[in-house]
């Protein structure tokens, strides 16, 4: 009973009651960071290796361990500053010691150092298992982390050891006959009024990690305890000032390659600001401290809709001037889809396949098949399993895959990789030594986006877009979506470099298939149909004499946004506004009256069958007359069929959040069944069985070990990924593919 007294009564082990009691926001943090790095939390999303392997410049090596370790650190040092501005007031016996501060983190680091025990044996597991280092090079790595936290927290000790103050830099004279706060009595009245028993201490840990008993501070002047806190507690405001101020700073520099620092590191980052302001907050207003914080949030929120400070993302190239918008209602819709404009554009892709049907046609195949390429969203995982199987399907059939694709459509990641091989083709077309089958090409859309996201977001966006730069005849300011395209021709050497309107030719002439994006239109559910080509035929379902009743689904971009220089918009816009994944990337604003926003294609189509689908469909004459049938090419990272969720023992709170999971959760299951329908329904429209499908499908080859949705794959995820290939399943359809081009 003893020992437990000692030990419950020891300064460690109070701070850690006194944050389970009063501070649960602050351990939250840590419980967050911790789920993060387990994989508990964000597994699917990859979140566990930004945590576990930092990488910078593209490397995971020493010196990424050493800037996360850094960012670390200053997490930790946020944390006792924190805790110090909170708590050290009920530890009055803190003022009578030598370097006060000092003592207390060391009393404070329980947390910190049980964090830092379930990181170690997390990143060594990962480091081994997903990232196969070798045991030497996990041990440098560690090195560089503990390196990282020992500087940053070296510096801030020193300064805060050679800035606060302790009695002996107050003169004081102590009070005769005072009572001591921890002597075996009964406390007094006035005592218990103060509050001074409420937080017993017997025993706190010096620098050398040794017990010593707690002094009475009764006979100290209570206004000299107060001077030594207060003067302690500004060193530590100014200290988070001058932090934040940095962070701040740091995001002017966001185009500088060494100053986007590892993804895990931003998180850190990320944590300290919401340590600092929830310390602040509840330092200057005490029990007023969360009607504080809400109230700054509406604050924040209402002075970001109004002038100079509502900033919301764009796409670059487009004329945002508030007298050139766009009116976005049904009427305007509608006016370009008229019949003319349909018959206008219909003509021209005519003339576009009557180009492909030239370059595929042969003696002896005069009515090759009609390919066209879907893919589906997925991350960095979806677009290396796109090109990957482009590549290499495209080499087993000889060069024909390629080369008989009429058409890409799809979603998110998927359409990133099929564009990138595109552009690879139309390269190679113009002189270019480089093959759209080089592996090369594979290993540059492998490369971290998530680093240059996750940076803006903490050193940029949460505070305000300061930063511009010029794309086309405009100016915009620098985010992170400006960033993910920027980081996106770094990593690939400028494939994402044209405006769309560039591919306009070389789709005229059938050197490249068309390529067909389409974000949702959050505002309406309607999709934009982005294209160099007109597309006013895909607006709406082809019903014929029941087209006045079929409901405009699609807009025609390049002719909706003409006025606002659509020729103009940066390609690799186009493709971030396909893959806008929710909280990750920016929601798109467009130029339009009201304002709409753009996402992620994968909310009204992730595989890119149904707009294909659409497309046969318009063009089915022509495919009957001119080709052998219709051949979809479906590269997918999902699988059609799963597992069934079963429903028992949920509770009510569960029981009520069951229609949020079925429309969600089963979207992509809904698309599936509605694109098989509608495939159905072409294959009775074209007759005589002239539709085939080819799937290949993405599945871990280690069971439970699939590639997680995100920008940045481990080096396990991608040979997963490369390895895939090769299965069963996937060889088959080469062979089937194969067949169907012999």
């Amino acid at each position: 009973m003893t020992n437990f007294r000692q030990i419950y009564y020891s300064f460690p082990v109070r701070l850690l009651v006194l944050h389970l009691r009063n501070h649960l926001v602050l351990l939250l943090v840590w419980f967050v960071l911790a789920a993060f790095s387990t994989g508990l939390v964000g597994r699917f999303f990859g979140m566990h290796y930004l945590m576990l392997t930092p990488e910078y410049h593209g490397q995971v090596n020493f010196w990424s361990f050493f800037l996360s370790g850094l960012t670390f650190g200053g997490l930790v040092m946020t944390w006792h500053l924190t805790a110090y501005l909170l708590c050290s007031n009920r530890f009055p016996f803190l003022a009578t010691l030598a370097a006060p501060f000092t003592k207390f983190c060391l009393n404070n680091s329980l947390i910190p150092l049980a964090y830092l025990a379930v990181w170690f044996v997390c990143t060594i597991w990962f480091q081994s298992h997903d990232e196969l280092t070798s045991s030497p090079e996990i041990g440098w790595n560690i090195a560089g982390f503990l390196s990282g936290t020992a500087a940053i927290t070296g510096v801030l000790a020193a300064y805060f050891h050679l800035t606060n103050k302790d009695l002996n830099s107050f003169n004081w004279v102590p009070r005769p006959g005072g009572r001591l706060l921890f002597s075996q009595r009964l406390p007094s009245v006035r005592e218990i009024q103060m509050g001074v028993t409420r937080w017993r201490v017997d025993t706190y840990l010096t620098e050398r990690c040794r017990p010593r008993l707690v002094r009475s501070v009764a006979h100290y002047d209570p206004r000299v305890l107060e001077d030594v806190f207060r003067q302690n507690h500004w060193n530590a405001v100014v200290v988070l000032i001058a932090a934040l101020f940095l962070l701040m700073v740091q995001g002017a520099f966001m185009d500088s390659t060494w100053a986007r620092i590892p993804a895990g590191a931003t998180l850190y980052l990320f944590a300290s600001i919401v340590m600092g302001l929830y310390g602040a907050i509840r330092f200057w207003f005490r029990q007023w401290g969360t009607a504080v914080f809400l109230g700054l949030i509406f604050t924040v929120n209402l002075l970001t809709g109004w002038g100079f400070f509502n900033y919301r993302n764009r796409a670059y190239g487009l004329d945002y001037q508030k007298e050139n918008r766009a009116v976005y209602n049904y009427a305007e819709i509608e006016k370009i889809g008229s019949p003319q404009n349909i018959a206008s554009d219909h003509a021209a892709t005519i003339e576009i396949l009557e180009n492909w049907l030239a370059k595929n046609r042969t003696p002896g195949n005069p009515r090759p098949k009609l390919l066209l390429v879907c893919v589906s969203g997925g991350g960095h995982r979806s677009a290396l399993w796109t090109m990957q199987t482009l590549q290499k399907a495209d080499i087993a059939t000889g060069g024909k895959l390629l080369r008989q694709t009429a058409l890409i459509t799809g979603a998110s990641g998927g359409l990133l990789g099929a564009a990138h091989i595109r552009e690879a083709m139309l390269r190679h077309a113009e002189g270019d030594i480089l093959a759209p089958q080089d592996p090369i090409l594979v290993e540059d859309m492998g490369k971290d986006l998530l680093n240059a996201i996750s940076f803006a977001v903490v050193s940029n966006d949460l505070f305000f877009p300061i930063s511009s730069f010029r794309s086309g005849n405009f100016s915009y300011r620098k985010d992170r979506g400006y960033l993910f395209e920027h980081q996106l021709n770094e990593n690939t050497h400028g494939y994402f470099s044209r405006k769309t309107s560039e591919y306009r030719q070389p789709e005229r002439e059938a050197k490249i298939p068309m390529l067909i994006a389409s974000p949702f239109v959050l505002n309406d559910a309607r999709r934009m149909l982005i294209s160099p080509q007109g597309l006013s035929y895909l607006m709406r379902p082809n019903a014929g004499r029941l087209a006045a009743q079929v409901e405009i689904d699609g807009v025609d971009f390049g002719r909706f946004f003409a006025e606002q220089q659509a020729d103009s918009l940066a390609f690799s816009s186009v493709m971030r506004m396909s893959c806008t994944y929710p909280f990750i990337l920016p929601n798109v604003w467009l130029p339009t009256s009201p304002s709409i926003e753009a996402l992620d294609a994968g909310f009204r189509d992730n595989y890119g069958l149904g707009l294909s689908i659409r497309f046969a469909h318009v063009f089915k004459d022509w495919i009957l007359e001119n080709t052998g049938g219709v051949v979809f090419v479906q590269i997918r990272c999902w699988d059609k069929i799963h597992s069934i969720i079963p429903s028992d023992d949920k509770g009510v709170f569960e029981n009520m959040l069951t229609p949020a999971e079925a429309s969600g959760g089963n979207m992509t299951d809904i698309q599936d069944f509605e694109q098989d329908n509608a495939l159905a329904l072409l294959n009775d429209a074209l007759g005589g069985n002239r539709v085939e499908m080819v799937r290949f499908h993405y599945r871990p080859v280690r069971k439970n070990r699939e590639a997680s949705l995100s920008f940045h794959l481990s080096r396990r995820e991608k040979l997963d990924i490369y390895e895939a290939f090769y299965t069963a399943d996937n060889q088959a359809s080469v062979k089937a593919l194969k067949q169907v081009l012999k």
